[in-house]
């Protein structure tokens, strides 16, 4: 089997490679998904890390850093995804069992397609669970570098309130995961946020979300029929053009219509009070109140939290 190294680890699956390369990921990383401590990091591996989430402070890994410490988001969405890959595993050994009993050539080809399939949404579960670590590392880094310079609209990055609400859709999560990976890295002040943006200087809060869509659009095979924008309005009418836009403004409980609709990657639109901006949900609450991933708030890409009677809130897209 090929084998690829960063630094003095072994990666045996090229797609986690690419992606832990990509990300420049640090050995922090790399450290705790080594679990055997023999620098190769396998799916295995990656499988006994997620069973173990819940009680990581027994971890014996003798890393230097402090591990990064999981957000209730990132932990949510690891869960779920460790779950979909346990059923998605059943699933594959079910067709293994019956592509050796397949009286026939057709029957042969169809199972055989079946497991082709599988294994690219096991391969793209996987992918977004290391999405997540490592975004979950970047996160913190940013965290605590521009700490004492950050502000919200309406409570303080990351804080959290209420009883999270598990659950969600595959493309979703994907949604998510991407737009986590780029917190703390799109600034103004260095142009990165151009990536978004196609090179234009503008105002990228709906680049952002567009370009994250997009991205997830890809990776899942997913069609939205013409979403995208660099437009706040032109958002929300999609979503109303589609019979997807949730209208909280004139809702008579506008928790309760956050709880019952609203899902993680969905299109937050606020167009009341003067506002005009839009991010990328990634976790509801049950009092209403939830997360997003935004771009262009205080310069950059950040992580906001919302009470369900915020007065610049107009409604979301439901794009899960």
């Amino acid at each position: 089997m090929t084998e690829f190294k960063i630094g003095s680890y072994t990666i045996g699956n090229k797609e986690v490679y690419e992606v832990l390369k990509q990300e420049n990921v640090s050995d922090n990383v790399l450290k705790q998904l080594d679990l055997n401590g023999d620098n190769k990091i396998s799916e295995d591996e990656l499988q006994e890390l997620l069973l173990s989430n819940e009680d990581e402070n027994n971890d014996n890994n003798s890393a230097t850093d402090a591990p990064v410490e999981l957000s209730d988001t990132v932990t949510a969405q690891i869960q779920y995804l460790d779950k979909q890959y346990a059923e998605l595993r059943k699933q594959m050994s079910s067709l293994t069992s019956q592509i050796g009993q397949a009286a026939d050539l057709e029957t042969y080809q169809s199972i055989q397609g079946q497991i082709d399939q599988t294994r690219s949404s096991m391969n793209s579960n996987r992918m977004n669970v290391y999405n997540l670590l490592v975004a979950a590392e970047n996160q913190a880094l940013s965290q605590t570098a521009s700490a004492s310079g950050v502000s919200t609209v309406s409570g303080a990055p990351g804080v959290t309130s209420g009883t999270g609400i598990s659950g969600g859709t595959s493309f979703g999560n994907a949604i998510v995961s991407i737009a986590q990976s780029f917190v703390g890295k799109l600034k103004e002040t260095d142009g990165s946020y151009l990536q978004v943006t196609g090179g234009r200087a503008e105002h990228w809060c709906a680049d952002f979300v567009t370009y994250v869509v997009s991205k997830a659009c890809e990776q899942t095979g997913t069609s939205l029929n013409g979403f995208g924008s660099p437009s706040v309005s032109t958002l929300q009418a999609w979503g109303q053009a589609n019979n997807c836009y949730i209208d909280v403004a004139g809702s008579s409980n506008r928790a309760q219509t956050i709880v019952n609709n609203v899902q993680p990657g969905d299109v937050m639109i606020q167009k009341n009070s003067g506002a005009s901006h839009t991010g990328i949900v990634t976790k509801v609450y049950s009092d209403g109140s939830f997360d997003t991933i935004e771009g262009n708030t205080s310069d950059q890409c950040l992580p906001r939290h919302y009470s369900a009677s915020d007065a610049k809130l107009s409604g979301f897209v439901k794009i899960t």
